[in-house]
């Protein structure tokens, strides 16, 4: 099933009515906390990441709130993205950590109870509009633990990942845009016997990391464990359990939206028993399927020799040397504004390194083709998600206070309209609509996202999360995967020893994952108690 991006708004645009638990969206916050007693008078230091357009965007929403409050002082010291993951994670064990506001999706396990709990003020009246903070911007599609009320990452875009393609060669070889794997990989081996590389797409350990690779992994791995759900999701009797919600769910792997996180709710204690009871394993057939197809295509057709050497896969793309480039639908405005920098005889840039050679061709795009085989249950979908990411580090309780108030500004109308101005004035570049209510992308820049076709969020729940190793992001997990992945990939050893090796992986880290999701021995024991790490 197919949803036109008009769709998407208007669910964006939808408020969220129930929560986990049988209780409305009032919940048992709205009842224990009615204000929140702020001075605003301290410091504020946003430690997101940099990027085009990222200081001017940041600095005209602290100037914005500096302006109401002339005793706060926002400090906007913004890092780069190598070595940002480690600095995160430090600063989580730092006693006294520098950072308030930070990407958070870098800390994952480590950030553990250090990170504050939105939920807290989720209920509370904001002072930049006329009701309550989650009612500035679509709180159905924040990343959150309704049955727990944990929400610690405010994400207030929408991103979706494709391929985008060079028209011109697809022209040139007579080839159109696949549905299938089969389809795709005959499509490769056209545009690679017409003197081009097929895909852009890098191999180093950060692309199976948490990009282009590691895309890949979960989003194929999402084709094998549709059915799962039923194992993860909650029972009656659990502590997240919601007889309006999970009362009526009803799995139907036709429908990709099917298991959204508001039509069902997930247990994660009853998704890592399923992998100790061995009903949920890294070596099942379906995901031998999954990388016996990748290999189909990598790294022949990426490269081949240069594959693991590729870092950055743009300049191959803008080039015109390889045909296909694995990204999100931020490339779309971003391509138009490139193809405009070299008409105006500008340069052209990845990060900021200049590209040689730059070619103008017509760009599109396409969903991600769907693979078959022993173990693919449904077809394939893709990550679409809210895309931000932004945490806050514990601090004392006025502190949080403070910051919290900074993020119920960053996320209303004038606030997100203030950083969206000027972001886009100073060169960035969205990654899809807003999901903050009354903030539109000017009509240019909306128009380019009209026609992606939505298939279906593969993050939600647990059937990705063994793609890459261990749930929970362990980093020497998933370092291991990347080692034997890379060892097959090579014709070093074949699939079932893969298999083998994948399972050792999730039985080695296994322990290292359940300390990161707070869940202990008795915990499995008892999974329809919220879990408290014993």
């Amino acid at each position: 099933m197919k949803r036109i991006l008009s769709v998407f708004l208007a669910l964006c645009l939808g408020s969220f009515s129930v929560m986990a638990g049988g209780q409305t969206d009032e919940g048992p916050i709205a009842q224990q906390i009615t204000d929140v007693q702020i001075d605003r008078e301290g410091s504020i230091t946003v430690s997101m990441l940099s990027g085009p357009g990222a200081m001017e965007a940041w600095q005209a929403v602290a100037d914005g709130y500096m302006a109401q409050y002339p005793k706060v002082k926002v400090n906007i010291e913004l890092k780069p993205g190598e070595g940002y993951s480690d600095w995160v994670k430090t600063q989580f064990s730092d006693n006294n950590p520098s950072a308030d506001l930070i990407a958070i999706n870098y800390a994952n396990s480590y950030k553990g109870d250090k990170a504050i709990n939105f939920m807290e003020y989720a209920n509370l009246d904001s002072p930049y509009s006329h009701g309550r903070w989650t009612d500035q911007f679509n709180f159905e599609l924040q990343e959150k633990d309704l049955g727990t009320n944990e929400w610690d990452v405010l994400s207030l875009e929408s991103v979706q990942v494709l391929w985008a393609y060079n028209k011109d060669i697809f022209e040139e070889v007579g080839v159109e845009p696949p549905k299938t794997w089969n389809e795709f990989v005959e499509v490769c081996q056209k545009i690679d016997a017409a003197g081009y590389q097929a895909l852009a797409v890098a191999g180093d350990f950060n692309s199976f990391y948490a990009m282009q690779m590691g895309w890949l992994a979960q989003i194929y791995a999402d084709q094998t464990t549709r059915s799962l759900i039923e194992k993860f999701r909650a029972q009656p009797g659990d502590y997240n359990y919601d007889p309006d919600i999970d009362g009526v769910f009803k799995l139907d792997m036709t429908d990709p939206f099917n298991d959204d996180p508001w039509k069902v709710n997930t247990n994660k204690v009853r998704a890592y028993k399923s992998i100790l009871d061995g009903e949920f394993r890294a070596d099942s057939e379906g995901m031998k399927t999954v990388l016996t197809e990748l290999k189909r295509v990598f790294p022949r057709y990426a490269g081949n020799d240069s594959f693991f050497g590729t870092t950055d896969p743009i300049p191959l793309f803008y080039q015109g040397k390889a045909a296909i480039l694995l990204d999100g639908a931020w490339r779309i405005p971003l391509f138009k504004n490139d193809m405009d920098k070299l008409t105006a005889g500008e340069g052209v840039a990845s990060g900021e390194t200049t590209i040689d050679g730059v070619q103008k061709f017509n760009l599109g795009t396409f969903n991600m083709p769907s693979m078959e085989g022993p173990g693919i249950e449904a077809p394939a979908r893709t990550i679409e998600v809210a895309l931000g990411f932004v945490g806050a580090i514990k601090k004392e309780k006025v502190h949080d206070d403070l910051v919290v108030d900074f993020l119920m500004y960053f996320s209303s109308d004038e606030g997100f309209s203030r950083y969206m101005a000027a972001g886009l004035e100073a060169g960035w570049v969205p990654s899809g609509p807003s999901l903050v209510n009354g903030v539109e992308l000017p009509k240019a820049y909306a128009e380019m996202f009209e026609s992606l076709d939505f298939i279906g969020n593969v993050q939600k729940g647990f059937g990705y999360q063994l793609a890459r190793g261990v749930p929970c992001d362990v980093q020497e997990s998933t370092r291991d995967w990347y080692a034997y992945t890379q060892d097959f990939f090579t014709g070093k050893i074949d699939v079932d020893q893969w298999a083998v090796l994948h399972q050792e992986n999730l039985e080695t880290y296994i322990d290292v994952s359940l300390k990161g999701q707070n869940i202990g021995p008795n915990d499995l024991l008892n999974p329809q108690n919220t879990p408290i790490g014993q």
